[in-house]
């Protein structure tokens, strides 16, 4: 019994050592590879560890880069900001200059070619000149206006010669008689006609636009330009003068003859009357006067048609008959000139005495 102990002792310490040896041999394996591993984690920190000290050098170089960036974009923003503030400036300055332009263009449009017309031209009954001694208009606007406009001398020479109207055909026919014979007498043909004058012109021509790049347009250029004097002429300077031809005398004797009807409140149609000699060629200008249809009277340098110191009116025909027997030649009516009611200078030309006639008859009221 003792013997089979011992052997089982030694068979179970046997087999005890051997599961030792295999225990320490599996857990030595097991220690190697974990040490291993061990190693390897080691390494990875390493690794890891540079990776951070490398990541934080590169993070404290960006960093650093940030902060010159930052302050390069303040200096940017600060930069930005003057520039749009002188884009501004700049921006509001091209407007202002194209404004201004633009201004300038207006002006000169407005004074282009353009009369300077003192105050002393005025329309009886108009608005005088007060805050300025002059004005700007155009030729022909000047002539429109001013042709048959008359001042209180005018009106004073009127009544001083007719004393007004007492309400008679009679009196009405022998006052345009007596405007007739004053004004025939005091007036004298001279020729070249001195009724003119001199008013200052302004010449504004030959205008270049041109465009922005931007699109905008504007005036670049002016090419011509000047203060010259412009010969102009009215039924005012011709009276003053009392003097000059055909054109002077009948223009200023229609215009007493507004002035007549404006004083007693009567208005008949009055012109001036262009005629041509068919015979011997030329031209001149008298005045014509239309009661009603075709009835009218013709004022020469004498009265056509004329009963004792009257000025009485006649068919067409007759009175046209009468014309042409005192200048001696056949006579087309080529044009009238005159004020309406509508316009203070009309102007009428004819190519017939047959259109002339039916313009009389229809439209000379």
């Amino acid at each position: 019994m003792g013997r089979v102990f011992w052997v089982v002792m030694v068979v179970l310490i046997i087999l005890l050592s051997m599961a030792n040896i295999y225990t320490y041999m599996v857990f030595s394996r097991e220690n190697l590879e974990l040490k291993n591993k061990y190693m390897l984690k080691l390494d990875e920190y390493s690794n890891l560890e540079r990776s951070y000290s490398s990541l934080q050098d590169i993070y404290k170089q960006l960093k650093e880069e940030n902060e010159k960036l930052v302050k390069l974009n303040e200096n940017l923003t600060l930069r930005t900001s003057e520039a749009e503030a002188r884009f501004q400036r700049l921006i509001n300055s091209y407007n202002e200059v194209l404004k201004a332009n633009k201004d300038l263009a207006q002006v000169l449009e407005f004074i282009a070619n353009k009369l300077i017309v003192p105050c002393n031209y005025t329309v009886v009954g108009g608005s005088p000149c007060i805050n300025y001694s002059f004005t700007l208009m155009g030729f022909y606007e000047f002539l429109e206006k001013y042709i048959y406009a008359y001042d209180e001398e005018m009106v004073k020479y009127v009544y001083n010669i007719t004393g007004g109207w007492d309400g008679t055909e009679e009196d009405f026919q022998s006052d345009l008689y007596r405007i007739y014979e004053a004004w025939r007498n005091d007036f004298s043909y001279v020729s070249p006609s001195p009724a003119q004058e001199n008013l200052t012109f302004i010449m504004v021509g030959t205008w270049w636009y041109s465009q922005t790049e931007v699109g905008d347009h504007f005036l670049k250029e002016v090419r011509h330009y000047g203060i010259t004097n412009s010969t102009v002429w009215s039924a005012q300077v011709s009276f003053q003068r009392k003097a000059g031809t055909c054109w002077d005398y009948a223009t200023v004797l229609v215009t007493l003859y507004y002035v007549y009807y404006d004083i007693v409140g009567r208005n008949l149609p009055t012109g001036y009357l262009s005629i041509g000699f068919m015979d011997k060629g030329g031209h001149h200008g008298c005045v014509i006067i239309k009661e009603h249809g075709d009835r009218v009277a013709i004022i020469d340098w004498d009265v056509i048609t004329r009963e004792g110191n009257k000025i009485i009116f006649l068919p067409f025909e007759e009175a046209k008959k009468l014309h042409e027997e005192y200048w001696s030649s056949a006579i087309s009516y080529d044009g009238i000139f005159m004020r309406t009611a509508t316009s203070p200078y009309l102007i009428k030309n004819f190519s017939s005495n047959e259109e002339f006639y039916n313009w009389l008859i229809q439209e000379f009221n």
